[in-house]
């Protein structure tokens, strides 16, 4: 008899809450922000100051980003000498109490190095987003990488090679004087770059908003190989102009 009640009592709290939806005093949870997105599109330039295979020479991209805040696409391009990356990004995050968001992430990225071999990689995530007024805020993501490889010299033989790893992100900004951003992030990936090893991401960027709705920036990243297993050593080194348009 008192299972019975308890059922009853939670039947009731769920029709109230489908027939009697929540006053905005009440409601302490927002799925989605009505109205229109921030659209932006960004250009970057990148030179690499210490170099590898995989960033041989300057790069290009492009990206183009629509932030809803509970949901944000973006969808970027780079190219460089016998290169190129595309990546597809879809992130929700519901606000709760106006002061943390959490939810999930999925990216797909392509590369291809011309005449030698091609990637898809898939990305799966679990995202929590903090803010601290309108000074600070912290996100962190961490997931599975589903790697999809084919080799065109041995394509004939091995069509597809699979493999796996994880993926985490950690970003910390700090929005100062209302123009300016500071951030520093911790990444086992990085947008265009998406490597199985533990090989961690140190980025260090700063961004200054114009009254023009433009954004300029300047980021500086740091590539390690076999940070936890082995003799640490810097992969690369890669200095990125960018500059962003508010739609």
């Amino acid at each position: 008899m008192v299972y019975k009640k308890k059922y009853l009592f939670f039947i009731l709290i769920i029709f109230k809450f489908i027939y009697f939806p929540l006053t905005a005093q009440e409601n302490k949870i927002n799925f989605f922000t009505d109205g229109k997105p921030e659209l932006n599109a960004q250009w970057g330039l990148s030179f690499p100051a210490r170099r590898d295979l995989r960033n041989p020479s300057p790069s290009e991209d492009f990206i183009f980003a629509a932030d809803f805040n509970e949901l944000r696409l973006d969808s970027g391009i780079k190219y460089q000498y016998s290169q190129i990356d595309f990546t597809n990004r879809v992130i929700y995050m519901p606000t709760f109490f106006n002061s943390f968001q959490a939810g999930l992430g999925t990216t797909w990225h392509y590369y291809r190095y011309i005449k030698e071999f091609s990637e898809n990689d898939l990305i799966m995530t679990a995202r929590f987003r903090w803010k601290k007024g309108p000074v600070f805020s912290l996100e962190n993501a961490f997931g599975f990488l589903f790697k999809f490889t084919s080799i065109d010299a041995i394509k004939e033989y091995e069509s597809v090679i699979y493999n796996f790893s994880y993926q985490q992100e950690l970003l910390c900004n700090w929005h100062l004087f209302n123009t300016a951003n500071l951030w520093i992030a911790l990444n086992l990936q990085d947008y265009f770059d998406y490597p199985l090893a533990i090989s961690p991401f140190f980025k260090f960027g700063f961004n200054y908003e114009t009254k023009q709705n433009t954004v300029l920036g300047l980021d500086f990243t740091l590539k390690f190989v076999d940070m936890f297993f082995s003799a640490v050593y810097l992969n690369e080194a890669i200095l990125r102009f960018s500059f962003k348009v508010v739609l």
